[in-house]
This record gives C-alpha cells, structure tokens and sequence, in this order.
C-alpha cells in the first residue's frame, strides 16, 4: 500500500508547473473523482478485483486554523458476476470444502460517506499534499456463490461503519478557481460478515478536478 501511496505523489509533481498560485488556502471547494477501487470480499486481498468508482468531496475551512478543512466525501462502486475466493475456513461447516481459498462468483455494490478532516502541507506555490482521515459509513449489496449455484453470502443494504484515511496531491493553475489531483484513500469496515472481519473494506485510488469558491 505504501508503494501506491508514493506513486500517486509523484504522477502530480512530475507534472509541468508554469506561474503562480492564486487560490485561497482558506477557500471552500468542492471536487469531481473517478478512479479505481479495490474491495476486499474474501480475506486474500491479492484476489479482490478492481473496479471502476466515481463520486465527489468538498471542504470547507476551519476557522482560525490555517490550512485544515471539514472534509466530507462520497464514492459509489459496483461489479457483476466476478470471480472472487473466499476463505474455507470461515465458510459454514456445512459446506464440504477444502482448506485454503475457494473460488465464488460474485456480485456487489458499495456506497461509501466519508466525513472528517483534511489537512494541506503547503509545498510549493502549486504543490499542496494532503491527508485526511475520520469516519466512513457504507451501504453494501453483495452476493456470493459457489460453482454449483449454492449462495454462501448475501448482503442487502447492510449499514456499515468504519473509518478512513488518505493522502491527497494536488496542483492548482495559475490564474483559475481549479486545481486537479491525485487521491489514495483505505475505508476500513467494522463488519461482521462471518468469513472474514474487517471483510468488505475498500481501497480507492482516483483523480479528480477541484473547483476553489475564491482566489486571492
């Protein structure tokens, strides 16, 4: 995870810089993304697919505190009919399988609400580097089956709390209300799903365009 988190900073600050900044730091925003996500369903996180998320965040400054926002942010993913593994072991007892990974076919849809803080490290008049981090609350559909049709999961509209982190790089444009970035962020899941805790947690990887409510 570290490895992705170190690449999605240098894809922005290889970019070409030209002039000078001219967006508030204390200005509201709001943001477009669209990206990759990478769901855990079966406690092998080598096995989860990618699939395509899109969705949007904005902040709004915290008062007397330079540089750090109210952060909220919404994503939506979903998949049909995929090939996924579940661990055997958590599986019912019922179910005559071997020890080790079983392959399922699956399906699901992920909601996720991000709410919390962001914080910008200021690096350069263009180059901002943020983190942010707090709550996540999803609303999952899924569907697991084994080869034979038998459904060893299903899930619909379970609430799920968790929480979440991530790094965000950003470059703003010289005399515009925009800036476009990079963004990693982990959305871990407090579930309970008898295969696996921690199971349905989610890592997004996205860009996205960012609109600044003020200038200086």
């Amino acid at each position: 995870m570290n490895k992705s988190l170190i690449l999605f900073v240098l894809i922005l600050v290889s970019f070409s810089t030209i002039g000078q900044v001219r967006i508030k730091s204390s200005s509201p925003f709001i943001s477009g993304v669209a990206g990759a996500a990478k769901v855990n369903f079966s406690g092998n996180n080598d096995q989860s697919p990618l699939s395509f998320v899109f969705g949007g965040s904005f902040g709004i400054p915290v008062p007397f505190v330079k540089n750090l926002y109210l952060y909220a942010r919404t994503s939506y993913t979903s998949q049909s009919n995929f090939q996924s593994y579940y661990n055997s072991s958590y599986l019912n007892n019922q179910i005559n399988l071997s020890e080790g990974f079983t392959e399922v076919n699956s399906s699901f849809s992920q909601l996720i609400l991000n709410g919390g803080l962001l914080y910008n490290f200021i690096l350069s008049d263009e180059f901002t580097l943020g983190i942010n981090g707090g709550l996540t609350y999803m609303i999952v559909n899924q569907e697991a089956k084994l080869k034979y049709g038998r459904v060893i999961s299903s899930i619909d509209n379970e609430r799920i709390w968790g929480a979440f982190g991530g790094i965000i790089a950003e470059k703003r444009w010289e005399e515009s209300n925009f800036a476009t970035f990079a963004e990693a962020q982990y959305n871990y899941a407090e579930s309970d799903a008898f295969y696996r805790p921690g199971a349905l947690s989610a890592m997004n990887y996205t860009f996205g365009v960012r609109y600044y409510f003020a200038r200086r």
